[in-house]
């Protein structure tokens, strides 16, 4: 098995376990790959990685069966764009926070290892957008997985961002910033602005405004096929345009056309674990604070 790491810097606390992850992936690879920046840190920090090989391009992992990625849901978004196209699972290792992407835990590392060595674990697809934005480049990966928002710059004026769907216009939202959220997402940005938890093998998109000048304005599920169009305008002539965590300056009046990726993101679970155990655990569902 060929495996790739990717992660991102971590708390001294997580040291020992940091190493127990390294020692349990050489076992399946003893000469992983490891994203260039990572393999810094891990050098520096521990004195591992040293003579492993780093990489820097998506094209390097080309005949790869697997990238651990260490870190938060954060680390998994990045994974996401380093794999791309390629049907390269990714198996997320949670050091973050509440992790609904990099879904296990430290406690569950050889868990983890010992499934992927029998082969026990199974592929979750998700859905991905692609952002197209009439006379502006975005880069070599237009795509997001958790969500494309237009947000206000950092101004009191709301902005206005007029929705179209396959030509039929939906609404003119005033508000501090829409986005539209695939069902990863939807336990993201978006849940932070109150919108739906949703399913992630759900065929559906959320269109959600962030604080609505209009209070009737709510999240709107639609099917993810079709073509989205939306159009900001405001006082402002400029707006923030966000692909997960990738920032650009949209200039007020271009078309930014949303549809699905051609392709998926896969996942890597292991047997037990399923959407509703993992949002109760997330969410803290059922649990009474006064209990104790």
């Amino acid at each position: 098995m060929k495996i790739a790491i990717h992660g991102k810097t971590f708390a001294p606390e997580f040291d020992d376990a940091i190493k127990h992850i390294l020692m349990r992936i050489c076992e399946l690879d003893p000469a992983p790959i490891v994203e260039s920046n990572f393999k810094r840190i891990l050098d520096e920090r521990m004195g591992r990685a040293k003579d492993w090989e780093a990489f820097e391009e998506p094209s390097a992992l080309s005949g790869y069966d697997l990238l651990v990625a260490i870190g938060g849901d954060g680390t998994v978004l990045e994974a996401a764009i380093w794999v791309r196209d390629t049907e390269i699972p990714v198996l997320g290792v949670n050091t973050g926070r509440l992790g609904f992407l990099s879904n296990v835990g430290i406690d569950e590392i050889d868990l983890a290892m010992d499934a992927v060595a029998a082969g026990k674990v199974w592929y979750e697809e998700r859905l991905l957008l692609h952002v197209d934005v009439d006379g502006m480049e975005l880069g070599d990966y237009p795509y997001a997985l958790n969500e494309v928002a237009i947000m206000k710059r950092d101004t009191s004026s709301m902005v206005a961002v007029e929705v179209l769907r396959d030509s039929a216009f939906v609404n003119n939202y005033w508000a501090d910033g829409l986005i539209v959220s695939t069902p990863t997402g939807s336990t993201a940005y978006s849940l932070s602005a109150g919108g739906p938890i949703v399913m992630p093998g759900s065929e559906v998109l959320c269109i959600n405004p962030v604080a609505p000048h209009n209070l009737n304005n709510r999240p709107l599920i639609i099917p993810a096929d079709g073509t989205l169009q939306l159009v900001a305008d405001g006082r402002e002539n400029q707006f923030l345009l966000s692909l997960d965590s990738r920032m650009f300056i949209l200039d007020g009046g271009r078309k930014v056309q949303v549809t699905t990726a051609p392709f998926r993101l896969f996942l890597m679970n292991l047997e037990h674990q399923e959407f509703f155990s993992t949002v109760r655990a997330k969410m803290h569902w059922g649990v009474d604070p006064r209990d104790r």
